[in-house]
Parts: C-alpha cells; sequence; structure tokens
C-alpha cells in the first residue's frame, strides 16, 4: 500500500511509522515537497498541520476537512481508501 503526503497549504511536520512501528519520516514538509511512504499491511501518519497537506492513500485522494494548525493521528491499510 502507498500514502502521498503533500503539503499544498503551507508546512507541516510529518511522522511516518510502519505496520512493525518502524519509522518512515520524521520531518518537515514545506510547501510543494511531498513524501510517499509504502508498506504491505498499514502506515501510520501524525500530521503536525494537518490543513496544510494533501492525501493520496493507493492511489485515490482522500476528501478532508482537516482545520489548519489541527494535529491528526491517520492509519492507512492495504484495503484504503474504503469505497463510500
Amino acid at each position: 500500500m502507498t500514502v502521498q503526503v503533500t503539503a499544498t497549504d503551507g508546512k507541516s511536520w510529518i511522522f511516518a511509522k510502519d505496520h512493525n512501528g518502524r519509522m518512515l519520516f520524521d520531518g518537515l514538509l514545506k510547501q510543494g515537497e511531498s513524501q510517499t511512504f509504502q508498506d504491505s499491511e498499514r502506515v501510520n501518519l501524525v500530521l503536525g498541520d494537518a490543513g496544510a497537506v494533501e492525501l493520496h492513500v493507493n492511489g485515490k485522494k482522500i476528501d478532508d476537512d482537516f482545520q489548519p494548525g489541527a494535529v491528526e493521528r491517520l492509519t492507512y491499510t492495504k484495503g484504503d481508501p474504503q469505497a463510500g
């Protein structure tokens, strides 16, 4: 499974880990930058400014209404995003 995080509206601190708890990324994404995370089962994310980022999970854009400055803790699995 693949999760792509792009800072579209400013900068955001991002922390990502795989299903084993191994850190994939811990750092700041500046506006226009992106990171892609891959794991066979699950990716756990902490978004320091969730309102500043855009998420794509397994190639599909995640529609959210995260508020600027909001901290979000998210988990995506290989079956995401679920059909609504």
